[in-house]
């Protein structure tokens, strides 16, 4: 019953815990802490470490516009005509470097990006190809000084003369892309300090050129989101050039290491890089996609991002000191040292149709010159990425300057790039695959695991425990009940003076009756010249079934028990007779009659006995106890007739053992 019962209640209190930690995961969401615990930066995390210095492949590929009509466009007779010439093709060593924790949790660095050259990936392309593209100090300087007094444009022609600049060379690529000794630039460093410090113009070079940066981005705490994400450039929370926060301000914005986490569907996400020199926003397009696998979105840019307020009124502020250019174009002038750049899509795509009707060699395709970004939206983090932007010259008026004057009203194409990623690393790709798609299960299986075997054992332990209160309640009452009957027996034969009318077993007889767990002996009486009893064997459950008062105390005792319980025979008969015999003198042995046993009484006395325990058979009515009166006195009458033995019909196998 202890034992039991503490089983129970063990099942009970484990179950108890299994609903309750079921309950804990449905609230609490294991994984989503897990995860977000590891977005924060910290110094040597594991995602810190990625950010610092991601292990991804990502590169640079370079389209030039060559121009093929150099001397017919200068003379008047033609427009300008391109043909676009590559890729060249370097990978990007994207860095972080010297990264201070800060006590605001922002983490300050400062941006590393070293271009390494890909001959493979370039084909038959070499660094060393001749181009022909524009010169780009001499047109800078020339814009920079168009409106400027005479006296100063004078020096200049004499300074261009001296020089023999003209507005179009031949050039290698690496030199126009990286820089080249120029005349110009030399006097410019010169003479106007404030201006340029540097000797060679290379327009890679420049938008390359990360020496005066430092950046702060967040760390993720208290908002494991924003982890990785921009918090100043250079000291700022918007860029100087542009006026309003939807123009300058780049907090919150990407350098495409890491986006926004836990990106929700109708949210756009904003990308900052130094080239493009203004923050951007991106939004979800399309369905979801399968990169290696990880599942993740497309993003795109915005409707009209160089609409400069034509189509969007916010982007008016993108109109550099109210000067709006056309539609497609972005000025970019204060981040590149004063030249007068602009930045669009490649070819002009989405841009006025005048870009592209005044110059030759334009073909504008949105499969091909479409930028977009695909990002896993619960990490932030790119799966594959594809920035696509062309830098062009956009000349006001030059007029002042005859040698320049065809590149008046003009944006001339020098060459568009794409920084791409075209996959995750294989490490990476399994890395988070366990960290999005595995982990994740974590939720679901904890809850239901944990649901189900609390509901079971739960449920096990009740129905246990049930059924096992009831066995003990139904054992208890019949021991009662026994224990009941025994106490009114006892007061009856108390009580009682007619001995013959309400007699009980002796202690002695009832040994013989109710011990199932032996064979019980039957004595018959049999009058030979010998006087020889007979012993027969019998099922435990005979002197029961003979007797319905010793059947209903049997049913009541508890298993392994015995109760001395006195029990009624309700015959005319007395129960001296029966203390005088005790069984256990005959339980294993057979008897015989005067054989010197000193347990044994006289052969009449076991005459009497047999006649006793016999006639018990019928005393469930009156005439069977007559029967038993009438078969006694024939017997007294007549000695020589043997009793006839009986047999109880689920008896039939009982043995007889006579002694001659």
């Amino acid at each position: 019953m202890i034992t039991l019962t503490r089983g129970a209640f063990l099942l009970l209190v484990i179950g108890f815990l299994a609903i309750t930690t079921a309950v804990l995961v449905k609230v609490f969401q294991p994984y989503d802490l897990i995860f977000k615990w590891k977005l924060i930066m910290s110094e040597g995390g594991e995602i810190f470490n990625l950010w610092a210095l991601p292990p991804v492949d990502l590169y640079i590929k370079i389209y030039l516009f060559n121009i093929t009509n150099a001397e017919a466009f200068l003379a008047g007779r033609e427009r300008l005509k391109v043909e676009q010439v590559g890729p060249y093709v370097y990978k990007e060593i994207m860095t972080h470097k010297n990264v201070t924790f800060n006590k605001n949790n922002t983490m300050s660095s400062t941006p590393s990006h070293p271009l390494v050259w890909q001959e493979e990936m370039s084909g038959s392309r070499h660094e060393d190809d001749e181009v022909i593209m524009l010169n780009i100090a001499m047109l800078a300087i020339s814009h920079l000084t168009a409106n400027h007094p005479f006296l100063v444009r004078m020096a200049l022609k004499t300074l261009l003369a001296s020089t023999k600049s003209e507005p179009i060379v031949r050039t290698t690529v690496k030199e126009f892309m990286f820089g080249y000794p120029s005349a110009l630039a030399t006097l410019g460093n010169t003479f106007l300090p404030n201006w340029i410090s540097f000797e060679k113009v290379g327009l890679i070079d420049r938008m390359y050129d990360f020496t005066t940066d430092y950046e702060t981005f967040y760390t993720g705490v208290p908002d494991p989101a924003l982890s990785g994400l921009y918090a100043t450039y250079r000291g700022e929370k918007t860029l100087p050039q542009w006026e309003g926060q939807h123009c300058s301000n780049i907090e919150y914005a990407s350098d495409g290491t890491k986006f926004k986490s836990f990106i929700q569907p109708n949210e756009t996400v904003k990308f900052f890089r130094k080239s493009m020199c203004r923050p951007i926003n991106l939004y979800r397009v399309g369905d979801e996609k399968t990169y290696g696998r990880l599942k993740g979105y497309n993003y795109v840019f915005e409707d009209n991002a160089f609409d400069n307020g034509v189509n969007n009124e916010a982007n008016k502020c993108f109109c550099r000191k109210g000067d709006c250019q056309p539609v497609g174009l972005i000025d970019v002038t204060d981040c590149y040292y004063g030249f007068p750049i602009s930045l669009s899509f490649p070819h002009f795509m989405n841009g006025d149709l005048g870009l592209q009707q005044n110059v030759t060699g334009m073909h504008p395709d949105p499969a091909k010159h479409s930028s977009v970004f695909v990002i896993q939206p619960e990490s932030g983090l790119p799966l594959s990425l594809s920035v696509k932007v062309q830098i062009n010259m956009h000349f006001k008026d030059l007029r002042n300057y005859q040698a320049v004057s065809k590149f008046s009203h003009l944006t001339a194409p020098m060459l568009w790039f794409e920084i791409m990623m075209p996959r995750l690393p294989d490490s990476l790709d399994s890395r988070f695959n366990f960290y999005l798609n595995i982990l994740p299960m974590v939720n679901p299986l904890g809850f239901w695991s944990a649901l189900l075997l609390g509901v079971s054992l739960l449920s096990y332990a009740i129905c246990k425990a049930t059924l096992h209160m009831s066995s003990y309640g139904r054992q208890s009452a019949k021991i009662s009940e026994g224990n009941n009957a025994r106490v009114n027996l006892l007061q009856k034969l108390k009580n009682s003076g007619d001995a013959a009318a309400n007699q009980v077993y002796s202690p002695c007889e009832v040994n013989l009756i109710v011990d199932r767990s032996k064979q019980q002996p039957v004595i018959v009486r049999s009058f030979g010249d010998d006087s020889v009893f007979q012993q027969v064997h019998r099922n435990s459950g005979y002197a029961l079934d003979m007797e319905p008062a010793l059947s209903d105390a049997a049913e009541s005792s508890d298993d392994g028990h015995n109760y001395d319980i006195p029990l009624s025979r309700n015959l005319k008969t007395s129960t001296t007779l029966l203390t005088d015999v005790c069984t256990e003198c005959f339980h294993n042995s057979p008897l015989k009659a005067d054989s010197g046993n000193e347990c044994l009484p006289s052969t009449a006395v076991f005459d009497r006995l047999a006649t006793s325990l016999v006639s018990s058979v019928f005393s469930s009515s009156p005439s069977s106890i007559q029967s038993s009166r009438s078969r006694e006195s024939a017997a007294s009458s007549n000695p020589t007739k043997d009793w006839v033995q009986y047999i109880h019909p689920d008896r039939s196998d009982a043995k007889i053992i006579q002694d001659h």
